[in-house]
């Protein structure tokens, strides 16, 4: 039988089409698995928003390495090979931060203090959850404290002091049961510190250099926008200003306040109108003892002095 030229040519261009298709699989394959993570991809977006200072700075992030685990000030977890923190301070960093910083969701510690950052504190800092420090201090920040920080819920450091952040104090940090460092002095800060959760357990030193915040953490009285107390006396606040309605207690306590203070004005009056009768009687005593002196001298018409008694004071 004679061969059929045709077949065996077929069954040979079959054999290098599946060989062909394997290897540009395996090429797939490693090409994959050399990508750069997204989380280096996230950290590649803040070194270009940082600035030209942060590629000279941050010559070893590179996008053809498979992870940023080995780039200066990234530290990451293993085995899933996740950023966990990012340390550059002191860098010269003028730009600002970039809103890519919310994809680091396994970000624990952010470290960016004593740069020249600008811009705002990005709202998308809300989704990196596992945040424990936050540092960011002696920069230019701009803007206001995004509320979404409120959403960190294990952050127990929170430094953004010397900035020139204004506006007023996110309620929502006060649900941050877990914070136990809080700075925010020398900012713009403005209106009442809210009194809630933790925001009423630190001192005034961390709020210092903001001349227009008020608040009881600060002992300094808010006043309203006409320089009248915000809450006047015998009136219903506000449910909306975010101070307690005066209770019944109170009444009672500013009514024996009243009391106390009136006893005490009453004591002293009666203390000084005793004091000047005794000086009364005193300089009386005095002027009864000079006139005892003049009758000493006194003599009777025989010539004889007549013996008369002296009062002495002593």
């Amino acid at each position: 039988m004679a061969a059929n030229p045709g077949s065996g040519t077929k069954k040979l261009s079959g054999g290098n089409g599946g060989a062909a298709a394997l290897l540009l699989f395996l090429l797939l394959c490693c090409t994959a698995s050399m990508a750069l993570t997204p989380d280096g991809e996230a950290l590649l977006e803040l070194k270009v928003a940082f600035n030209a200072t942060a590629g000279q700075r941050l010559g070893s992030w590179r996008a053809a390495d498979p992870n940023p685990c080995g780039w200066e000030g990234v530290s990451c977890s293993f085995p899933d090979l996740r950023v966990q923190s990012i340390n550059l301070p002191y860098m010269q960093f003028g730009g600002i931060i970039s809103p890519s910083i919310g994809r680091l969701t396994k970000l624990q510690r952010l470290a960016l203090h004593q740069n020249s950052l600008h811009g705002p504190i990005p709202a998308e800092i809300r989704n990196c959850t596992e945040l424990r420090a936050i540092y960011l201090r002696a920069n230019y920040l701009q803007g206001g404290i995004p509320p979404g920080i409120g959403d960190l819920t294990h952050l127990t450091i929170l430094d953004l002091s010397s900035n020139l952040l204004r506006g007023a104090i996110p309620a929502t940090i006060g649900s941050l049961t877990h914070l136990r460092f809080l700075n925010l002095s020398t900012n713009f800060f403005s209106g009442e510190i809210p009194n809630v959760g933790v925001l009423g357990t630190f001192k005034s030193s961390s709020y210092v250099g903001n001349l227009e915040l008020c608040g009881l953490p600060i002992q300094k009285g808010c006043r309203g926008t006409l320089g009248f107390p915000a809450v006047l006396p015998h009136s219903d606040p506000l449910s909306s200003s975010g101070v307690s309605p005066i209770t019944n207690n109170n009444k009672t306590s500013h009514f024996l306040n009243g009391v106390v203070i009136g006893s005490m004005s009453t004591m002293a009056v009666a203390l000084v109108a005793v004091l000047g009768f005794l000086w009364v009687c005193l300089l009386s005593r005095k002027k009864t003892g000079v006139n005892y002196e003049k009758m000493d001298k006194q003599t009777l018409p025989d010539g004889n002095e007549k013996p008369t008694p002296t009062m002495s004071l002593d």
